[in-house]
């Protein structure tokens, strides 16, 4: 490995990700992060920014925007958008989720889109996440979750190859059921489908928590 271009999964994961999840944002993605991230404000932690797809619809009530992204690849696609963030104050750091460089309540706000599904320790991220964002503060999901059915049983076979295509990628995670198990409390979620092609085999929830 080269310092600086990531691994060889990290690279060919950055190659076709984001052509695959423009189709997806074109198709109605784009509306649903905006949404969802409309309640954003304050300080806020972006965990698993990518190449910063939800970027642009951070809402001006955000007066700091922290991106973590272990990609590096990605952070150099993060580093091309940043002209669309609208926070006063921005930086891009690279972090593991499950031990984040900062101190304890100094978020306002947390948003994690599509990310839960590739962590090494999902349980631990959510306890990393629930640390640095201050009591009564927000987390903001956006996450695909495993199917019912016939369907969690394709999330099942599929799991072993899907995660190694994409970077760790695992379709039959139960996210909401991570979460209900975190210090968070769930307030509110939806129950959609990911636009585009990807729609008949892929579940989300989108919704809040508070800490």
């Amino acid at each position: 490995m080269t310092e600086g271009r990531g691994t060889r999964r990290q690279r060919f994961f950055a190659r076709w990700y984001p052509d695959l999840m423009q189709r997806a944002e074109d198709a109605g993605q784009a509306e649903i992060r905006a949404r969802h991230l409309a309640g954003a404000q304050g300080r806020v932690l972006d965990l698993g920014t990518g190449n910063g797809f939800s970027v642009p619809h951070y809402p001006p009530a955000v007066t700091e925007l922290v991106m973590v992204e272990p990609n590096p690849v990605l952070r150099a696609q993060l580093q091309r958008r940043t002209a669309d963030i609208r926070a006063r104050a921005w930086q891009i750091v690279d972090a593991d989720a499950a031990a984040l460089p900062f101190a304890d309540a100094s978020f306002d706000t947390a948003a994690a889109s599509l990310v839960f599904c590739s962590l090494d320790d999902p349980a631990r991220a959510l306890a990393e996440l629930a640390r640095v964002v201050r009591p009564g503060g927000r987390l903001l999901f956006h996450e695909h979750v495993r199917g019912t059915g016939l369907l969690r049983l394709l999330h099942e076979l599929a799991t072993p190859l899907q995660s190694r295509l994409a970077d760790g990628c695992h379709p039959n995670r139960d996210f909401l059921g991570l979460l209900e198990r975190s210090p968070f409390e769930v307030v509110a979620v939806e129950h959609l489908r990911m636009p585009g092609p990807a729609a008949p085999v892929t579940p989300m929830v989108v919704g809040t928590a508070i800490r």
